[in-house]
């Protein structure tokens, strides 16, 4: 997915490696049932992917990869 186009009309670039605007997040338990050398990869792949919109602060939250629909959520 290299542009997503945010609700407020915002045209995301997620070309770039690393994105600035793209995060990764686990929760704590999951990242505390880790330890020692971990394999990149490997917690990589249980990451949720998080889209940051620059201009209006909207998440785009991919629980499933970019495959599946988002979970969107915006300032109050």
């Amino acid at each position: 997915m290299p542009k997503l186009k945010c609700e407020c009309s915002e045209v995301i670039n997620l070309s770039g490696v690393p994105s600035r605007d793209q995060y990764l997040m686990i929760s704590d338990k999951e990242y505390d049932s880790y330890s020692g050398l971990i394999d990149a990869e490997m917690l990589y792949s249980k990451m949720t992917i998080v889209v940051k919109c620059p201009l209006c602060s909207r998440l785009y939250i991919y629980n499933d990869g970019f495959n599946s629909p988002p979970a969107v959520y915006c300032l109050e």
